[in-house]
């Protein structure tokens, strides 16, 4: 991860992450270059991460937890004033169910289904 973010240093704005060191409490690296979005769920180990750089000025991103809140996809909104919409970016883990009442479906499948968009 470190390595990631140092290569991410002044040349990339937005780094999606997946499987990243968590400790206990969803707590990960930090950087000074970098905000880190994950989904707030609670007493769960989050497999999503999205690091915003500090200084990207052409843009602004907002996590969306509204839209889906989960420890294996989360999404933000990019928007900027030169674009009439938002542009919604997913960081889908798309891990298949332990659960045998999922039918073993990958959370593409689960997850993504349940998600609304606003059609405007």
């Amino acid at each position: 991860m470190h390595a990631c973010m140092k290569f991410a240093k002044n040349k990339i704005d937005i780094v999606i992450l997946q499987e990243s060191w968590m400790r206990d409490e969803n707590i990960t690296i930090s950087h000074s270059l970098f905000i880190c979005i994950k989904s707030n769920v609670q007493n769960t180990h989050v497999k999503v991460l999205i690091f915003v750089a500090k200084n990207a000025k052409k843009f602004t991103c907002t996590s969306r937890s509204d839209i889906v809140n989960s420890e294996d996809m989360q999404a933000i909104s990019i928007a900027n004033n030169k674009i009439q919409k938002e542009i919604l970016l997913f960081n889908i883990y798309n891990e298949k169910s332990q659960n045998a009442n999922d039918e073993q479906l990958y959370i593409i499948k689960r997850e993504l289904a349940k998600v609304m968009l606003n059609s405007e």
